[in-house]
């Protein structure tokens, strides 16, 4: 069930984690968790795992990877290049790719979606995990410890959401007020995302969405969000059940 912790404790994501799920974390979340010895669970690391972003890749697939490289390059968003960009890389993730480094040909047609193709592999961490033969199965409880501090803000992103693409179950983001990405509607529209943000004013994209999942948990929120969450939950404003929902809300978990 698509579930929104609004606040700066993430701790309560820990209560509503489904069975299964992909957990992106860069590592307090995943420190603190418990789970069954009989579980399966992969542990991803960029510097062992690799699988092929590309496999089995379908239109809709193809629609999130390009929404994916425009959030990654956001440069030039209204831009006639940045539309042209956009339909190349659509048309060659359409044709049966069999490898990221070799989707784009340089022309003076296709420069700028091919050079948005190889700075991804400039990374030689990006590089690492999407070059290499597939070692990684997508089947289970995948915890994903992706350390901002070590390996940077845009592999991190961009990992992120290539390992989102392809697992195909709930997704565990406590910080999705960094890696939300404009795919992500589908996640909430097949009712597997799971989300912790420190404020809605984080997420204007997703606010709406957001404050409509029917499980809402407030936790140190700010007063602006936790008369937000009174409001859907139909609390009179100015009554003790609404203050009282208030105070919990800013202080502690309700």
């Amino acid at each position: 069930m698509n579930t929104l912790i609004l606040g700066s404790a993430k701790g309560p994501i820990l209560d509503h984690l489904p069975d299964t799920f992909l957990l992106i974390d860069d590592g307090p979340i995943i420190d603190a968790l418990q789970l069954p010895e009989r579980r399966a669970v992969t542990v991803f690391d960029p510097a062992h795992h690799a699988f092929n972003p590309l496999k089995d890749m379908t239109y809709l697939r193809a629609r999130a990877f390009v929404d994916l490289i425009n959030a990654a390059f956001p440069e030039g968003e209204s831009t006639l290049t940045r539309r042209i960009s956009s339909f190349h890389i659509l048309t060659a993730l359409l044709s049966g790719p069999q490898r990221l480094d070799t989707l784009i040909r340089d022309s003076k047609d296709t420069r700028d979606a091919y050079q948005k193709i190889q700075t991804l592999l400039l990374s030689p961490v990006l590089a690492k995990v999407i070059t290499r033969p597939t070692n990684l199965s997508f089947k289970g409880t995948i915890l994903a410890r992706l350390n901002r501090a070590e390996l940077g803000d845009f592999d991190c992103f961009f990992l992120a959401n290539l390992l989102i693409q392809q697992y195909p179950g709930p997704v565990v983001i406590p910080d999705f007020g960094f890696y939300s990405c404009p795919f992500h509607v589908d996640l909430i529209r097949q009712n597997r995302l799971v989300v912790s943000v420190n404020a809605l004013d984080e997420v204007p994209r997703f606010r709406n969405a957001l404050v409509q999942f029917e499980r809402k948990v407030g936790s140190r929120t700010t007063p602006e969000d936790a008369a937000i969450l009174a409001d859907y939950l139909g609390l009179t404003p100015h009554t003790v059940a609404h203050n009282d929902f208030i105070h919990r809300s800013i202080n502690a978990v309700t």
